[in-house]
């Protein structure tokens, strides 16, 4: 089970009583949420506990909050012997460059100024914890406060790139529009906030953290018309989660029910039941991504679609109605755009799974990967299932679609599409490079060859080293490199 980091995060209005927030863009090259928009904020730090002051109200999220929002905006909600905020000007700059340069802690830069936090300047709105599929989770307390008079927020170069006001009407449009990438707690908040000032947010997100206290789903938009659920569907370690995602504004498509625990399927169907549904779609036939599509299937009235080879490995499990061939595209209903329709293109990848399918979305660049690769680790290829070498040309493959959001089947969304297929690739290539110098030192046994590739490993690991130490020797024995005598295989 992953450790859940506490955080705080920091809705700043402009002014008393104004709509607009601040807002910043997270680097691209950051592992959490890189690329994305949201609000400023992040860790709680053990520093930050000595400055709470419990008796007046100041918690250590109080305190994170608020270091957080100077570090990030040089914002400094704290005051001076007169009451006042301390105003714009070199100074300030200079010691925000000393924090975040670690010369400073932030309990000196407030002694030393003479300034003092005070509960009353960060109104607690809630908190919001990461769903348990994402390796990283928050448990992030949100504040909101407003700008002190005389103050100004910007961005310093580094983890942030870009930092500016919008009304929440603004930035879902943008984020509609396809040219703002926002997180999906940002946009539930922004939804919450539409239409009202930033300082309502307390009362207008109270009726969203009640049904979460109840334990129901989180919605987690990455995207318009991209409902992502991810589900406990007991797969291979460190993988727990498959993630649905409900793609479309009418025709809208189930990709990838997983879960065959009622439970998990009662989570999925609240989910659904709100929503509308005109057919299941399956990237491949692996038991976490289809023990949902009968009964979703069922109680919905819609059709199963999925590629022929997949429906073969279903046959008697899983009714399929309707084959889906390579490159063929299923139209999305009215684009979240508002510039007519959008569609998305089923995508022939085989090399985990024969009829495995990953789908592109053009107008947004949104690529649904399926199995293809992870953000969790690397993917499972078998000889009963999978061929490596048709695996690779598949990641190729899908190397050659520009991806703005690369969506798998475990693990969060990312921007860093083209990075993560490229370590996929790099991967394999070292598995080969490894498994040939093992071979190197004469003929081994698949054990041997484990053993000596995974040293150290459980038995466990070990399991899937073998089966993925074979499918890389049948690669290499169609390849002519190396060939099989009884139990053992040697270079060629």
């Amino acid at each position: 089970m992953s450790t859940i980091t506490q955080a705080a995060s920091v809705l700043l209005a402009r002014a008393p009583g104004s709509p607009e927030v601040y807002l910043v863009a997270r680097s691209p090259a950051l592992r959490f949420m890189g690329g994305m928009v949201a609000f400023p904020g992040g860790k709680v730090h053990e520093d930050d506990e000595p400055l709470a002051r419990p008796t007046a109200g100041l918690t250590a999220r109080h305190v994170g909050a608020a270091r957080e929002l100077f570090e990030e905006t040089g914002v400094l909600l704290a005051r001076g012997p007169d009451g006042r905020h301390p105003a714009a000007g070199p100074e300030l700059e200079r010691l925000r460059r000393l924090l975040l340069e670690s010369q400073v802690s932030f309990a000196d830069l407030l002694e030393g100024g003479g300034w003092r936090l005070d509960a009353g300047d960060l109104a607690p709105a809630g908190h919001l914890v990461t769903p348990p599929f994402a390796p990283l989770r928050f448990d992030t307390a949100f504040f909101t406060a407003t700008l002190p008079e005389g103050q100004e927020a910007s961005v310093l170069p580094g983890e942030l790139v870009e930092g500016r006001w919008a009304s929440a009407e603004e930035a879902l449009a943008e984020w509609r529009q396809g040219r703002l990438l926002l997180t999906p707690p940002t946009v539930s908040i922004l939804e919450a906030i539409r239409g009202r000032p930033v300082a309502e947010l307390p009362a207008r997100l109270r009726p969203l953290l009640e049904d979460l206290d109840r334990g129901r789903m989180p919605a987690i938009w990455f995207h318009p018309g991209v409902l992502m659920v991810p589900l406990d569907c007991r797969g291979l370690a460190p993988t727990t989660h498959t993630n649905s995602f409900l793609v479309g504004t009418g025709p809208a498509y189930l990709l990838d029910p997983g879960p065959a625990d009622p439970g998990e399927q009662a989570k999925l169907f609240e989910v659904l039941d709100e929503h509308r549904l005109d057919a299941v779609v399956l990237s491949h036939h692996h038991p976490d991504h289809v023990g949902a599509a009968a009964q979703t299937a069922e109680r919905y009235r819609v059709p199963v679609l999925a590629h022929r080879l997949t429906a073969e490995r279903l046959a008697g499990q899983v009714r399929v109605d309707r084959f889906l061939e390579d490159g063929e595209w299923l139209d999305l209903g009215e684009a979240p755009h508002g510039r007519g329709r959008w569609a998305m293109q089923a995508l022939l990848t085989p090399g985990h799974a024969a009829g495995h399918l990953a789908f592109y979305q053009p107008d947004y660049q949104l690529l649904f990967a399926g199995d293809m690769v992870s953000t969790l680790s690397s993917m499972i290829i078998t000889p009963k299932d999978g061929d490596l070498a048709q695996y690779i040309e598949s990641l190729r493959r899908l190397k050659s679609y520009p991806a703005r959001l690369l969506l798998p089947a475990h693990g969060g969304a990312t921007t860093k599409a083209s990075a993560v297929l490229d370590e996929a690739l790099a991967h394999r290539e070292l598995r080969e490079r490894q498994l040939l110098e093992a071979l190197a030192g004469g003929p081994r046994s698949l054990e041997e060859l484990a053993v000596e590739l995974y040293r150290g490993f459980p038995e466990s690991v070990l399991k899937l080293a073998r089966l993925q130490i074979h499918a890389g020797l049948i690669k290499l024995q169609r390849e002519g490199r190396v060939a099989a005598a009884g139990d053992r295989w040697q270079r060629r």
